[in-house]
């Protein structure tokens, strides 16, 4: 199985020849997919998306807030604004789409779109470094590299690590509460003690793992989700509409070919952001 990543935003900015910000949900309305070489065994296609969830759209957005302020910090003494008329808090899906490959968009007989400048984001900090450490940026999974001389953070594994969360039993009783002798004047038997013994014990813990953050820790779920899949047959293969957060897209393409060859066609839904339907995350 190969993975191959989608930016929609690049792609979408250097076809229309106009910036696309990366900052929204872009609705994909279909993707067709066609091979001339694949046979009949079961190849399967599948669409990745960062999930859309609330600990993914506000590690983006605290993201996108430590870039604003660290611009105007280092700006402050500056006249006027430097800041690049194109700039855009551009992030990697995850640290595999860092070196993976980025499939470019093409015309009808297979001529490239000419590229202009897309440069993701990168964070700068003194931290094990005083000179600077400059790294780059994706959204889920786990930190690539060390303090000082970090590759590429995680920003959800940082939203994980910064925030305050719940505690791990709550109520958080703090003694027995079935040997009080109050609630023990209504004991007929046991019968309160194992109902208060219940109320203690059952779903005192949350329903997910407290510690790790989905898709910001090595041990749960790191990935991005599947959210379209299918087979393909007679040489082609159609997946469902879906929405993906920034426009990032990892498609896994799987062959018994070791040097197949896919045809993917993108279609978005159209809308009013410049065209598609696109919503501010």
């Amino acid at each position: 199985m190969t993975s191959h990543y989608i930016d929609l935003a690049r792609d979408l900015s250097r076809v229309n020849r106009r910036l696309y910000r990366q900052g929204r949900d872009y609705h994909v309305k279909k993707i067709s997919i066609v091979s001339t070489t694949t046979p009949n065994s079961g190849n399967s296609v599948s669409a990745c998306v960062i999930p859309d969830t609330w600990v993914a759209r506000n590690a983006w957005h605290r993201g996108f807030r430590v870039m604003k302020d660290m611009y105007k910090n280092a700006s402050e003494n500056v006249s006027g604004n430097i800041e690049g008329t194109w700039s855009d808090f551009k992030v990697f899906m995850s640290n595999a789409h860092r070196s993976g490959t980025k499939p470019n968009p093409i015309d009808s007989q297979q001529q490239a779109y000419a590229a202009g400048e897309w440069d993701y984001s990168n964070f700068v900090s003194p931290d094990g470094n005083l000179a600077g450490d400059a790294f780059e940026i994706h959204w889920v999974g786990v930190h690539n590299g060390v303090a000082g001389a970090w590759n590429s953070i995680s920003l959800v594994e940082s939203y994980g690590e910064s925030r305050a969360t719940v505690q791990l039993a709550d109520p958080s009783v703090p003694a027995v509460a079935s040997d009080d002798p109050l609630i023990n004047i209504f004991d007929d038997g046991e019968t309160v003690d194992t109902v208060i013994n219940i109320m203690e014990d059952f779903n005192d813990n949350p329903p997910y793992d407290h510690g790790e953050y989905p898709q910001g820790s090595g041990s749960n779920a790191p990935n991005p989700v599947i959210v379209a899949q299918s087979t393909i047959v007679d040489g082609r293969s159609t997946l469902p509409g879906f929405h993906a957060l920034g426009g990032l897209v990892e498609l896994q393409l799987e062959s018994s070919l070791p040097n197949d060859i896919y045809s993917v066609l993108v279609e978005l839904a159209p809308g009013s952001y410049r065209g598609v339907s696109a919503e501010v995350i």
